[in-house]
């Protein structure tokens, strides 16, 4: 009995190792605000460039200047790509909040392209809000320059070996396989 609860613990820890984090925006900390902001409300000579309502994924022409393609990652989070405008700040509303992605205030000026945006968590339910309209705020007189494509987060690196691991794996298998032959 001992040696199958071992086992099992051993499975289930090995599994845990699998487990990685979500990602969030690359350049800008979100920040929630309540009612419904504008480009211009954050800085005066801020445009703002608003899809409503969806489809959000696919290519948005902004007035003759460029474009914005968005891709949308599940249901309420997207990434964006810039061309021919760089991006000073995304405002992405759901339900009675909006969710400020500043790249002027974080990123120390602006981006062409972002990932991992949504919308605010409702504190009701804790599922996110559906997206109302996504704002997309720049400057006219700003020349594009490219940003960096964003990188995934790095893989955390195991404490130990692959091949340990696949070891340990096989003796706690064979481990298991001899108790359950031992019971028939």
């Amino acid at each position: 009995m001992m040696k199958k609860l071992l086992c099992a613990l051993m499975v289930i820890a090995m599994s845990a190792v699998l487990i990685m984090p979500v990602a969030a925006s690359e350049f800008a900390e979100p920040e929630v605000v309540e009612g419904n902001p504008a480009c211009d409300d954050i800085i005066s000579d801020w445009i703002g460039f608003k899809i409503e309502p969806g489809p959000w994924e696919g290519t948005h022409e902004i007035d003759g200047l460029g474009s914005i393609t968005i891709e949308m990652v599940n249901e309420t989070h997207f990434n964006f790509t810039a061309t021919g405008v760089l991006i000073n700040a995304v405002i992405v509303k759901g339900g009675n909040y909006a969710v400020l992605y500043n790249y002027h205030v974080y990123n120390d000026g602006p981006v062409s392209a972002d990932t991992m945006l949504g919308p605010a968590l409702n504190p009701v339910n804790d599922q996110y809000f559906d997206i109302s309209h996504i704002q997309f705020c720049y400057i006219v007189d700003a020349t594009p320059t490219p940003t960096p494509t964003p990188t995934p987060p790095p893989v955390p690196e195991f404490p130990i070996s692959v091949p340990v691991v696949m070891s340990v794996f096989a003796l706690a298998m064979g481990a298991v396989v001899l108790s359950l032959g031992k019971n028939h």
